[in-house]
């Protein structure tokens, strides 16, 4: 077997990086290795500082790091607990160009949709009786153990650091996580702001035929089977398509699956869940007029069996309304 990694010239100075994992899945950190043969180019040309899914790295270590020694970090996960809070401060602290990676850096991800709760009201459902929920302060054999404080609130990375820039997706799909590394490796970053994803939404890069008809009833994916060529949004599924960031060239609607938002909205769109609304306002119809047509739309929209968990799955935490119990105790 030919070793690909010898053909590979070693640079004398390697790219130093981390990747850390707060309030996360963990599919960002697996995301990571999509990139097939390039991880062997990652590899060659980076040191790895600092990545405890797949190191024994302490907490210690990165402390020691000197102010900007690490050129980046690759930031996955939302802030939900005190701990996050703290190493995602210390992060930025020791690395030259912080990104949020995937959508709970990124926007707050689907876990962001807790903020519809209070904490009171997680920890109930959770844990139960309120004597068992968990405590700050435990003992135990002489040992005193200290756990990190659960936030009112979640909030994106964005929301206690500055960040440097945002990679998109729930995970990031291979290309734009290869767009990634090769950057790094090749010492291009982008202008600190970027998003490492297409400015445009995803209809632009969806191979479907879209005519905008009026939809008349509204479907959810197990309901029916669509048309693999026709718009998703004309046959009746909400698909995000309109206010969604595109890059992952339509990996869902291909796969005949509605686009969820997971890449977050558009440059130009403040709020991804009212975009979508707004597009769906202007398409649900039925030819009727006067109160006929209003009562006939109200039928139509009562269709939609969780209105934030479809427009604001992945957006929750970043949308103007910011939850029912949004706290502004992220940032300490």
């Amino acid at each position: 077997m030919t070793d690909r990694s010898a053909a590979r010239p070693k640079p004398a100075n390697k790219a130093k990086i981390g990747v850390y994992w707060a309030a996360a899945c963990g599919g960002c950190d697996c995301a990571l290795l999509e990139v097939n043969e390039q991880i062997l180019d990652v590899a060659a040309g980076a040191e790895i500082l600092l990545w405890p899914c797949a190191a024994d790295v302490k907490y210690a270590d990165l402390r020691n790091y000197k102010n900007g020694e690490i050129d980046l970090v690759l930031f996955n996960g939302a802030i939900r607990t005190e701990e996050n809070r703290e190493i995602a401060q210390l992060v930025r602290a020791k690395t030259k160009y912080l990104a949020a990676f995937g959508s709970c850096a990124h926007t707050g991800g689907v876990i962001g949709l807790a903020n519809l709760s209070t904490r009171d009201e997680i920890f109930a459902t959770v844990f139960g009786p309120k004597e068992n929920w968990p405590k700050l302060e435990a003992s135990e054999n002489g040992a005193n153990l200290h756990l990190p404080e659960f936030l009112n609130t979640l909030t994106p990375l964005d929301a206690v650091v500055d960040v440097d820039y945002y990679v998109p997706g729930c995970p990031p799909p291979r290309g734009i996580v290869s767009d990634v590394f090769s950057a790094l490796l090749s010492g291009d970053l982008p202008p600190t702001g970027a998003v490492f994803a297409s400015s445009k939404n995803l209809c632009d890069e969806c191979p479907r035929e879209r005519e905008q008809l009026k939809i008349t009833r509204i479907l959810r994916p197990h309901e029916g089977e669509p048309d693999p060529d026709k718009c998703l949004l004309d046959q009746g599924y909400i698909c995000m398509g309109p206010a969604t960031r595109g890059g992952c060239e339509a990996v869902c609607p291909k796969a005949n699956m509605p686009c969820t938002g997971c890449a977050g909205p558009t440059a130009n769109i403040e709020d991804q869940g009212a975009a979508m609304l707004n597009t769906l306002a202007s398409l649900v119809g039925t030819g009727e007029e006067g109160e006929d047509q209003l009562e006939a739309e109200d039928e139509i929209l009562a269709q939609l069996a969780d209105v934030v968990g479809t427009f604001y799955r992945f957006s929750s935490a970043t949308t103007l309304f910011k939850g029912r119990y949004h706290e502004r105790d992220a940032t300490g």
